[in-house]
């Protein structure tokens, strides 16, 4: 199943990011890294060349960054020197995108000259072998995670992840801010990033803007200093699109709750609403009476269907 799931990653494409940065954003010490190199990924599994080391190369995945353990390092000294040599090169030569040696365990110079020859990154640390490449898996699948930025407001109004959406100057942040009064959480204002992982959608404020909210004729505020930590999230699942739309006259809006809107983002579907903006409607009531209604929907209940129901049986 891994093996599938990765064959898939790769097939989508890759990422290349600093050498250096990689480092640093993982706390690892470069041993040999070339200047302005860059690291190609396009798989989150990682490798132990344990079994390469050995002299089992068939089912080798050169995508893989290695993790050298000190299972796989108390081998490869344990080798002829000369054998050593040969199945290193032989390892970095196949251009893996780059070569971790964990528990602080000192790199021996021909393994340095291998990596240096192929120019493979070489990065050593002191965190134990299955917590680095825990790490490491997880820093590589954010960086291939599809991204993108919406316009709108994210809120977790009950535990759900609401996107709301609308034309600037609808009320969105005034809607959130309410929503935000009332016990919800906010995550995002104005600008919503968005990353899908493992088929799920993740939103997050843009760093610079975290925690603020904009409110015309007050200005920016922040959330977190006014209402505390517990008013606010770094990040939240995308649940539901909420689009606030200007009330028209004469139009006709839903009112059964019979039709099924969907929105699609990053190829996820999910469930959507058109709430009219009309003054003096209680949005951010009309709003958690959705959320509700969405998580009933979800365990299977239907309150129109309940209603044609009752209908049927008085008209029997």
């Amino acid at each position: 199943m891994l093996g599938k799931y990765n064959r898939e990653r790769e097939e989508k494409g890759s990422k290349a990011v600093s050498a250096l940065d990689f480092a640093a954003d993982l706390g690892l010490r470069p041993l040999c890294v070339k200047e302005g190199a860059a690291i190609r990924f396009t798989t989150s599994a990682i490798c132990r060349p344990g079994l390469f080391l050995a002299g089992h190369e068939r089912f080798f995945a050169a995508s893989r960054v290695i993790v050298f353990g000190s299972a796989e390092m108390s081998f490869a000294m344990s080798l002829d020197e000369e054998v050593m040599k040969e199945r290193l090169d032989r390892l970095f030569s196949r251009k893996v995108p780059c070569a971790v040696i964990a528990r602080g365990i000192l790199c021996p110079e021909v393994m340095r000259e291998a990596a240096e020859r192929y120019g493979v990154p070489l990065f050593s640390t002191d965190d134990i072998t299955g917590h680095i490449g825990a790490r490491i898996s997880e820093y590589i699948d954010s960086a291939l995670s599809e991204e993108i930025t919406l316009h709108g407001v994210l809120v977790d109004v009950a535990g759900m992840g609401v996107l709301l959406t609308g034309s600037s100057g609808i009320g969105k942040s005034e809607v959130a801010l309410e929503l935000v009064h009332r016990g919800h959480r906010l995550v995002a204002d104005d600008s919503v990033v968005i990353r899908k992982k493992n088929g799920i959608l993740i939103g997050r404020s843009p760093d610079v803007i975290r925690h603020m909210l904009e409110i015309r004729g007050v200005g920016i505020i922040n959330v977190e200093r006014m209402f505390g930590s517990v008013a606010v999230r770094v990040n939240k699942s995308v649940d539901a699109v909420f689009e606030l739309v200007a009330w028209e006259e004469g139009k006709t809006y839903e009112r059964l709750g019979t039709e099924d809107l969907r929105e699609e983002i990053l190829g996820v579907s999910l469930p959507k609403l058109e709430i009219p903006v009309k003054a003096g409607r209680n949005l951010f009531v009309v709003i958690e009476a959705a959320v509700a209604s969405l998580r009933l929907k979800e365990m299977g209940y239907s309150a129109p269907q309940e209603l044609e129901e009752r209908l049927k049986k008085q008209t029997d």
